[in-house]
């Protein structure tokens, strides 16, 4: 499955946006064996873990890691070594937190697109999002108070994010004026994954048959070329995204009309 589980309760446990994200995208690894503790054994490289999370530095990822330790949800278990002596991936072991407070799931292939502050906000949207209502009503103040971040950066964190397509942005109108706007919902965009069909070109051969007077079209064929690969879309809603498909194809070509007048062909 593409979408894994993340409880609403990192949250409220006082983490900035590089915990969450680094803790988020550990828990979306799949595990490798389950440890005497109950916590689950994942492998990741460090180098790893910064592209995916959009941190610059792996020396960032290890101090964080240390953090998420104290916090008693990750540790570093030891690092593996390769045939030809080199290290090799470390071993984390990761506990998952309970989710009877609630939970939400995120789609893993977000990771490898936001840096830290606009995952933070792309979580909580994540959280927030109602699949009856197909909305999430939060306003900034509120946003703010859950996730400590500041109303400007916020709000340019927001608008990033809709830039890139991830969020949909709707601005609610007041009841007494027109020009005054009261809150804003947002709608979660959703990836959709399938194969597309494109037409690459359209090639076309004609056979003439030059022996006499006249030239006649003899033959006439029509090559349509076309290259079909997996592919990646969004969807605002499950039942937003359809089939996609090339344009129709030409199913035939002009032929003149009338052949050359009797005059001409004399000349010819």
């Amino acid at each position: 499955m593409s979408h894994f589980k993340l409880p609403n309760q990192i949250f409220t446990l006082g983490m900035d946006a590089q915990e969450i994200t680094i803790y988020a995208y550990l828990c979306s690894l799949p595990g490798i064996r389950q440890t005497l503790d109950g916590c689950t054994a994942v492998s990741a490289k460090q180098s790893t873990i910064a592209h995916q999370c959009g941190i610059k530095s792996v020396r960032t990822v290890a101090r964080v890691i240390d953090r998420l330790n104290e916090r008693g949800l990750a540790e570093a278990m030891g690092r593996s070594r390769k045939a030809n002596h080199h290290r090799g991936s470390y071993t984390y072991a990761v506990r998952h937190l309970s989710t009877d407070a609630g939970y939400f799931f995120v789609d893993r292939h977000i990771f490898g697109r936001l840096v830290p502050r606009q995952m933070l906000i792309y979580l909580f949207l994540c959280k927030s999002f109602s699949y009856e209502l197909n909305i999430c009503w939060n306003s900034f103040n509120d946003i703010v108070a859950q996730t400590g971040m500041k109303r400007e950066l916020l709000i340019q964190t927001i608008n990033e994010l809709a830039k890139m397509h991830l969020i949909v942005r709707m601005r609610r109108k007041a009841r007494t004026s027109s020009r005054l706007f009261i809150d804003n919902h947002y709608q979660i965009v959703f990836f959709r994954h399938g194969r597309i069909r494109k037409k690459r070109n359209v090639r076309s051969y004609r056979n003439y048959d030059r022996t006499g007077c006249e030239m006649h079209c003899k033959s006439l064929s029509v090559h349509n070329h076309h290259i079909t690969f997996s592919s990646e879309c969004q969807a605002v809603s499950p039942q937003f995204c359809k089939a996609r498909g090339s344009p129709s194809d030409a199913t035939h070509l002009s032929v003149p009309k009338s052949l050359p007048t009797e005059k001409k062909k004399s000349e010819l």
